[in-house]
């Protein structure tokens, strides 16, 4: 094999076969089929062998595709060891078996891995460098690493910085007076500013832009030029006699006045300035001027001058998105989360520093020889530029890259992919240098599709391939005033993906397959919309259910707002459906009921959740309640009471109350969530009674038991913990599952299926809208991206186009037996660049004309399969046995009975030995800014409201935290200790018991532990620190003498602890520490 090969793999030929291939063919180059997986990589690698098979790393796309390639690699080795050779693998079988052997009994080598994971595990190891925290959890939305930032600095203005207000003030003004906001929830708008900019900023890429004052200067400046030349030409019209249109004379007249909308009359833009002025105007030469100014100027101010106003809008949110940056980065040593987007930027930062590549792989404990990258068209700059030294390093040192992919599969240009990578590693001289020679090679057959839908898609996608028949393509879809060079440069783009785009059928293709394409018009999009899922709904119904199982068909969509409008129509019509949105957790019925169970049971007086309980499936159909029904139920909650909801149900339907809702009711508080859910589904035999929900049921079941191994074993912070990230919780896609999908042409990248409706063509070439980076008039400024920016504007627009196409390739190629298209358009999409514009042109070019119907359905088929969750059986593990409903039943009641008293609710009340932890929390969100009577109000405050126990409102206990937290901010030190320290460092001593430090500081004299104490002195602290020296001596890892300093609080006092000897307690420290030179 090449060391540098490029794999051309259009759709279904075989992509992920042959890079397991040649991962094979990689593994049985290592010629070691014994020992360790890798080569150790701070030693040289054995005499007669190059690498080991773990310094063969696969880099795959998704998670997803990690795990394909896993089990295929596993499964072709198996396969030749039970004597099943492959021609194209000269594998025999006893050496496939000890493959399979050494690989089974160390499969976490085997590297197969997402381009992310292995990022991020370069960082993770380089962490401490970083300044990142060592336990860092990357977050995909840089808003969820910056919105507790958001949150503090709204505070901070809600109380008494000045700076914070102004700075929100400006904000809310320019949404007001250059955006045109109106309303006065500006909340919404204000995040919705913010998410566009986070990114960049995060990145540094809004640097050193101009000040606003400049800004308002020239905005000014161009303001009263354009006014002054308006009333010049008024002026010189005047003087010579000429007669005005009463439309010109009035634009120019409001622009004289200020009206600087009027800049963009139709009037600034004429050629002539006879074209103002009544026919037959002889314009002299001084109005002549005057008309040229004017023109000139108000063009000026309309293009230019409203760049600027946008800028100012944009401001001040810039400005308000790099303090949260600048608060997040210093305090990135000790912050959780870490945003996704810095991953690749830290990792070649890793990578191409001092020690580089070789010290980054000893860490990592291998040498990455040999690199397959999958769907490299996707990969964006930033990861091939951190990835690259590991490959240079690689090709240096004998090893090779394989790269494959697709560009005209390129769909995901918005999340930073680039497809001009693909090409541009043969022009990467340092590669090639290294590795010449390369090899290029194409898979020219498709494995996946019937013959019909091959040739039909050859016919559709082929012409592209001719460069006039791309530009035509593209200036359908694009505006009339797109430059040339920009249109040219798409064209290009374009054609050079679809080169060669014409797949062969292999000898044992199957043959028949069905294409069918027909025309929907509407005259509104509403009834598009009603016309389309009219239509959709027919095929499937009467065409397509009888002969096919209804999960053989797959309905792609452009985007998840269409695709949850095609779910509701196909549902309506009693067709089963299945959408990745529908397998949201918190969406399904039967965990929203659950939810307000829990809800109910933490707070009995919330009527909501207790009324969503008594109307859910769960409750109103049992079997036991059969004498409510909704008329009765709503007619009785209609009636005026007092009281709880709960309370008037108790006493109206007491039976049904004391059988299925008192014995949780008696017991909330006492069970965890997951143990009060568990016996919920089992006394009202849930998943028995709703078999077709187990797989939601049971995930939920998942999510309770991680929330209370992550200590939220409570009713109240697992509600907490479910308000906040229940969103994010979802089920697998079920496989078995006898319904429709109703998939984004995104997420069905590297799918199949036999049935493929596609029913919306009318994608449309829409500007992104981001902000971006524009110089211009010597001003440096951040602007959204609209068409007065030219071409920047329609080079984004062109990439959209382009895009949209390869979203057009990748839907038509997910088909395996069947195609449907609906042309689908409305007036006015027919004049807007509709993506079914383009489409015209290729059935044009193909020679087909709508509606045309191509093959027949393929014979042979089953015509429908069972709904699995019918014929499936309950499961005995949570289905109740009937006694359950005995008198007298109570949750649990299957443990043994405790024989004494313990109060279970102890661990739920503020008790005295919880001031210390109380005052430690304090501490920890302490922030000394000079000011230590505010500096300790302002801890106090906070910890008083996000403290897990609620404190009761003694105004002594209140006191004497703010007292303690007050002495210790006014401490000359204690600023730069919070500042430069590292808090609640863990160390483990020889015996493996975890010990917890409250502050290490690095001094230059050593190392200096800090340990709050409240309450007295005691001989048990002094121990606890020689604890925490000693293993910091042990460690090695410190440079001085290790030191500890226990701080008493409530007796403002200082002890210094060394291993030999303790100081007295003091009423400063700065006598006991040493100075930078050594012993004060």
């Amino acid at each position: 094999m090449s060391r540098l090969c490029q794999v051309k793999a259009s759709a279904g030929s075989g992509k992920t076969y042959e890079l397991t291939r040649c991962f094979l063919l990689r593994l049985m180059e290592c010629g070691h089929t014994a020992g360790v997986a890798a080569s150790p990589a701070c030693a040289l690698a054995p005499e007669g062998r190059q690498c080991g098979w773990g310094d063969i790393l696969a880099v795959t796309f998704t998670n997803a595709a990690a795990a394909e390639m896993r089990e295929r690699v596993i499964r072709r080795l198996k396969s030749a060891a039970l004597g099943m050779r492959s021609s194209d693998l000269p594998l025999d079988a006893d050496e496939a078996r000890r493959w399979v052997d050494v690989i089974m009994r160390d499969l976490s080598a085997l590297n197969i891995r997402t381009i992310d994971s292995l990022l991020h595990l370069i960082v993770r190891a380089a962490a401490l460098e970083l300044n990142l925290h060592p336990d860092f959890q990357p977050v995909f939305a840089t808003e969820e690493a910056l919105t507790p930032y958001l949150e503090l600095f709204l505070e901070r203005a809600w109380r008494d910085d000045a700076a914070m207000r102004d700075l929100l003030r400006d904000a809310c003004r320019a949404l007001v007076v250059h955006g045109r906001s109106k309303g006065f929830l500006a909340g919404e708008k204000l995040l919705r500013q913010l998410r566009d900019l986070l990114d960049d900023v995060l990145l540094g890429r809004f640097e050193d832009l101009t000040p606003e004052p400049i800004l308002k200067g020239k905005l000014q400046e161009m303001d009263a030029a354009a006014t002054r030349a308006a009333r010049e030409l008024l002026t010189a019209a005047q003087a010579a006699g000429l007669r005005w249109k009463k439309p010109a004379l009035g634009a120019v007249e409001q622009l004289a006045q200020g009206r600087m909308d009027k800049c963009s009359s139709a009037f600034a833009v004429k050629e002539t300035p006879e074209e103002l002025f009544l026919k037959g105007a002889v314009v002299p030469q001084e109005a002549a001027r005057a008309f040229a100014a004017y023109a000139a100027n108000a063009r000026r101010r309309a293009v230019d001058g409203e760049l600027i106003v946008q800028a100012l809008r944009i401001s001040p949110f810039v400005r308000l998105a790099r303090a949260l940056v600048s608060a997040f980065l210093q305090n990135q040593e000790q912050e959780g989360a870490l945003p996704g987007l810095l991953v690749p930027g830290l990792a070649q930062e890793v990578l191409e520093g001092e020690r580089g590549v070789p010290e980054a792989l000893c860490r990592l404990g291998t040498r990455l020889t040999h690199f397959l990258v999958d769907e490299f068209q996707d990969t964006s700059r930033e990861q091939w530029q951190a990835l690259r030294p590991l490959v240079e390093e690689a090709l240096s040192r004998g090893g090779s890259l394989t790269w494959v992919g697709d560009v005209k599969q390129s769909i995901y240009g918005w999340r930073g992919g680039e497809p001009e990578l693909f090409d541009a590693v043969f022009e990467d001289q340092g590669l090639t240098r290294l590795a010449p020679g390369g090899e290029r090679r194409n898979l020219p057959r498709n494995w996946r599709s019937r013959r019909e839908v091959v040739e039909h898609n050859n016919r559709i996608f082929a012409p592209l391939e001719n460069v006039i028949t791309a530009q035509r393509v593209l200036a359908a879809l694009l505006p009339a005033d797109t430059p040339q060079d920009v249109l040219a440069a798409a064209t290009q783009r374009l054609n050079r993906a679809f080169a060669a785009t014409a797949q062969q059928c292999p000898p044992e293709a199957r043959n028949g397959g069905l294409v069918r394409a027909e025309d929907i018009q509407g005259a509104s999009q509403d009834d598009l919309r009603e016309l389309v899922l009219e239509r959709l709904c027919e095929l499937l119904r009467d065409e397509i259910g009888p002969r096919r199982a209804w999960s053989d068909v797959l309905v792609l969509v452009r985007g998840n707002e269409t695709a949850r409008v095609t779910a509701e129509g196909l549902v309506r019509e009693g067709i089963p459906v299945i959408t990745e949105n529908s397998l949201l957790l918190a969406e399904h019925p039967l965990i929203v009921q659950t939810v307000a169970l829990l809800a109910f049971l933490d707070n009995p007086e919330d009527d909501i959740a207790f009324w969503t309980l008594l109307t859910g499936s769960i409750v109103l159909e049992h079997p036991q309640v059969a004498e409510l029904d909704w008329e009765a139920l709503h007619g009785w909650c209609a009636d005026s009471g007092r009281g709880p909801l709960y309370l008037r149900f108790k006493r109206r339907w007491p039976r049904i109350w004391q059988d299925l809702l008192a014995p949780f009711h008696g017991q909330s508080g006492l069970m965890t969530p997951y143990d009060t859910v568990l016996e919920w589904f089992a006394h009202l035999e849930v998943e028995k009674r709703f078999p077709e929900a187990r797989t939601f049921l049971r995930r939920f079941m998942e999510v309770l038991h991680s929330a209370e191994e992550k200590g939220l074993a409570t009713l109240s912070t697992f509600l907490e913990h479910w308000r906040d990230k229940s969103g994010e919780e979802k089920v697998p896609m079920p496989e078995n599952m006898n319904a429709v999908r109703v998939m984004t042409i995104h997420k069905s990248k590297g799918l199949e299926a036999p049935v493929v409706i596609l029913p919306w063509t009318g994608f449309s070439v829409r500007p992104a809208g981001r902000p971006v980076l524009l110089e211009r008039e010597g001003l440096r400024m951040v602007v959204p991206n609209r068409k007065a920016l030219g071409e920047i504007y329609y080079e984004d627009l062109a990439r959209q186009a382009c895009e949209n196409l390869d979203l057009l390739y990748v839907a038509f190629t997910r088909a395996r037996d069947e195609l449907h298209i609906f042309r689908t358009g409305t007036p006015s999409q027919d004049k807007s660049g509709s993506l079914c514009a383009a489409l015209d042109i290729l059935w044009q070019e193909a020679g087909l004309a709508l509606p045309y119907s191509q093959g027949a359905p393929p014979e042979d088929l089953p015509t429908a399969i069972p709904d699995d969750a019918a014929s499936l059986e309950p499961s005995s593990t949570l289905c109740a046995d009937t006694a359950a409903a005995e008198q007298g039943w109570r949750p649990m009641q299957w443990l043994p009975r405790l024989k004494i008293f313990r109060n279970p609710l102890g661990g739920f009340a503020f008790k005295t030995e919880d001031r210390g932890s109380l005052l430690h929390f304090c501490l920890e969100h302490l922030r000394i800014t000079g000011h230590a009577e505010e500096d300790a109000r302002s801890a106090l405050f906070f910890g008083l409201r996000h403290f897990p126990l609620p404190v009761p409102d003694d105004a002594a206990l209140r006191k004497s935290l703010a007292g303690a937290l007050a002495w210790f901010a006014a401490q000359p030190e204690a600023a730069r200790w919070l500042a430069y320290g590292w808090p609640e460092q863990s160390l483990m001593d020889g015996q493996g018991h975890v010990l917890r430090m409250d502050l290490l500081v690095r001094e230059a004299w050593g190392p200096l532990v800090i340990d709050y104490k409240s309450g007295r002195p005691e001989q048990e602290h002094i121990l606890q620190v020689r604890r925490y020296l000693a293993c910091l001596e042990q460690c090695g890892d410190c440079s001085g003498t290790a030191r500890g300093l226990l701080i008493y609080l409530d007796q403002r006092r200082f002890q210094l602890v060394e291993a030999d000897k303790v100081s007295a307690l003091c009423e400063t420290c700065g006598a006991l520490l040493p100075t930078a030179g050594g012993r004060a």
